[in-house]
């Protein structure tokens, strides 16, 4: 099975100094610090550490050194509080972190998953920003092959298909790409088609966002592996909709991977391509 990966991670506003030789004995007294305080803070300091962190968290650096000074023990329950914006931040830390390989093993040893997909089930107003970062932390610690049977096992995939629903394209984008990564599981292939996964995925490749087609293309590559996914991708149109997006897509990586899926699917437009398998990478 080949595989790639890449990463992304987002930044919001406000930013911490930057410091070329890494995190100094200064600021990481102030991290932690800033932790120790947040644990019993009010609502206002709470964002204000989560989204500091959040920010520091871009860095590759800082992502292993943010969890070594308790980043984890402050966010993971900051992602239970009653407030939506500290909620987001959190989640959206959160997000960054999970771009490391180590932290993606700690947070989901220390409950993480849980919390997460707790937060892509929440209800209610201002909530498609929670739900946008925890679907993007999902999406990287679904990367990890425990985790996706560990995100399935939480009742993940039900709530991310929902998600995948939303009129709103930035949400949408990240639960296909958690989809698409938790596809590359034979068992969690076969469970989002069950419950209706396919037809939201092929709506998102029908689209002309292209962020959207592209998580979406990439997850139709994963999930026309299984030869009952290929059948109800058919019936739901897939074909076409593959066909377009590998002639009228301008991004090369889409066009690559709607050919693949075709591939997959055994159509003539994807003859010429060698069928690769799956295909997961993070989106931090």
């Amino acid at each position: 099975m080949g595989s790639s990966e890449s990463k992304r991670e987002e930044e919001d506003v406000v930013e911490i100094e930057e410091d070329e030789e890494g995190l100094t004995d200064t600021l990481r007294t102030h991290l932690t610090r800033l932790i120790a305080y947040a644990e019993s803070a009010d609502v206002t300091l709470q964002q204000e550490v989560a989204e500091k962190l959040a920010n520091e968290a871009v860095k590759p650096e800082r992502q292993r050194q943010i969890v070594e000074v308790g980043g984890l023990k402050l966010l993971l329950p900051l992602t239970e509080s009653s407030d939506t914006e500290v909620q987001r931040l959190a989640a959206h830390a959160l997000a960054n972190l999970s771009v490391n390989a180590e932290n993606q093993i700690l947070m989901a040893a220390e409950g993480g998953i849980e919390m997460l997909v707790h937060l892509v089930k929440i209800e209610g107003e201002n909530c498609e920003a929670v739900h946008r970062q925890a679907s993007k932390a999902l999406a990287n610690l679904g990367v990890n092959s425990e985790n996706k049977m560990r995100i399935s096992q939480a009742g993940g995939i039900a709530p991310l298909i929902e998600l995948a629903k939303s009129r709103n394209m930035t949400v949408s984008v990240e639960a296909i790409a958690a989809l698409a990564n938790l596809a590359v599981n034979d068992s969690n292939e076969r469970e989002i088609a069950e419950r209706g996964g396919l037809a939201p995925i092929l709506d998102g490749a029908n689209t002309d966002h292209l962020d959207l087609q592209s998580q979406a293309a990439r997850a139709l590559r994963n999930l026309s592996v299984n030869e009952d996914n290929k059948k109800i991708i058919i019936t739901l149109g897939g074909v076409n909709i593959l066909k377009k997006l590998c002639r009228n897509c301008p991004n090369d990586r889409v066009r690559t991977q709607a050919a693949r899926a075709l591939a997959n699917l055994g159509t003539d437009e994807g003859e010429d391509t060698h069928n690769e398998g799956k295909y997961e990478e993070e989106k931090g």
